[in-house]
């Protein structure tokens, strides 16, 4: 039986305990000569637009304290990978599942490892579906989905 080798995975994280469990797993799987964790975390387009309407500020300096938070978040990611491993991190705005397919194929990854339920729970899942799953059914690439960590 031949073993299959992630050298390049992808793991869209969105800070939750789950997503830390998926980056954990990820860490894992990754093989191969110089294996490369690709983190992408998305902000959500809808957000900013959200926020503005609430007074919150402008959108562009929305947008920057959510990258600003996004990058610490990160850099904790990273600070806590073994060197053996190189990490990537990547901050995009669009729709999560669309960016995750499209960062997925823009990179040639071998794999997307994610956790199925993140920070919107889940109620959100049965309303609307999950980004999991519509990353599940839109990939190219495997998916590798993690149930909820407890």
């Amino acid at each position: 039986m031949q073993r299959i080798e992630f050298n390049t995975l992808l793991v869209p994280v969105d800070f939750s305990d789950n997503s830390r469990a998926a980056f954990a797993q990820a860490i894992g799987l990754a093989r191969g000569d110089d294996p490369v964790v690709i983190l992408l975390h998305v902000l959500d387009v809808a957000l900013p637009d959200f926020a503005e309407a609430l007074a919150l500020g402008s959108r562009d300096e929305i947008v920057q304290r959510m990258r600003d938070h996004a990058q610490h978040q990160l850099d904790d990611y990273v600070a806590a990978c073994p060197d053996e491993v190189e990490i990537d991190s990547i901050i995009s705005i669009g729709k999560p599942f669309l960016e995750i397919l499209q960062k997925a194929n823009d990179f040639a990854v071998d794999a997307i490892v994610m956790s199925k339920i993140g920070r919107r729970g889940k109620v959100e899942e049965i309303l609307f579906g999950s980004t999991a799953e519509k990353v599940l059914r839109g990939s190219t690439k495997p998916v590798l989905v993690l149930p909820r960590s407890d």
